[in-house]
């Protein structure tokens, strides 16, 4: 969900090169991509706050005091929220609605901390906003009954590293939950990305079986 706009290991599209310039060519990306995880919190702050001052829809605009009950008001799937202490000392910084594309209902990222942080992201289950970032899948598990997808930003760069990458690597490079909920009567489904960075493993699934549905007001 994240607009990092990454490529899946193994549909490269330098399968056909030498092997001494595909290489290079993914060493080159991911150092790329290593760099816009690095900075990722001090891009997307200005550029929410941006955002905000271009989109009408503001979740801040509608006053009820609680951002994500307000965001629910004005989309048609279903926003989940953060459990209750669940971010314990990180705090909230950035709360935007984003443009998806013309046509397309705008995705959530709230942000909490900041060299130490949680992302919250989530968008309808059947649209598409962007691309997660790249990492290696590490684990699926249960998120409240739900599938989900466990991803640890390790390097495909560094073979050894990549071979061994594992959910303890989370802490080092950071990493993701990523799952899609079920649609309700009046909701459709969502699909959730929880991003942490500074924290652990553990950290990720609790605040993720932490989060907390919504009904529209």
């Amino acid at each position: 969900m994240l607009p990092l706009c990454s490529e899946r290991m193994g549909a490269s599209p330098y399968n056909s090169e030498p092997s001494g310039l595909r290489s290079r060519q993914i060493a080159m990306r991911v150092q790329y991509y290593q760099s816009m995880r690095k900075a990722l919190i001090g891009f997307l702050t200005p550029l929410l706050i941006t955002t905000s001052l271009l989109t009408p829809h503001s979740a801040l605009a509608m006053g009820s005091g609680n951002q994500y009950q307000d965001a629910q008001t004005g989309l048609s799937y279903q926003i989940w929220q953060p459990g209750v202490g669940s971010t314990k000392d990180l705090t909230l910084t950035s709360f935007k609605l984003l443009s998806c594309g013309a046509k397309k209902e705008q995705w959530l990222a709230a942000i909490y901390g900041e060299t130490r942080s949680i992302q919250f992201l989530e968008t309808d289950a059947a649209v598409k906003c962007s691309n997660p970032g790249l990492g290696k899948t590490v684990a699926t598990v249960s998120i409240n009954g739900l599938s989900a997808k466990v991803v640890a930003f390790c390097d495909p760069a560094n073979a050894k590293q990549w071979k061994s990458c594992s959910t303890s690597d989370i802490h080092n490079y950071g990493g993701y939950a990523m799952w899609n909920t079920k649609a309700t009567k009046t909701l459709h489904a969502t699909s959730i990305e929880v991003l942490i960075s500074g924290l652990t493993y553990a950290d990720l699934l609790r605040i993720s079986r932490a989060m907390k549905p919504l009904l529209k007001s």
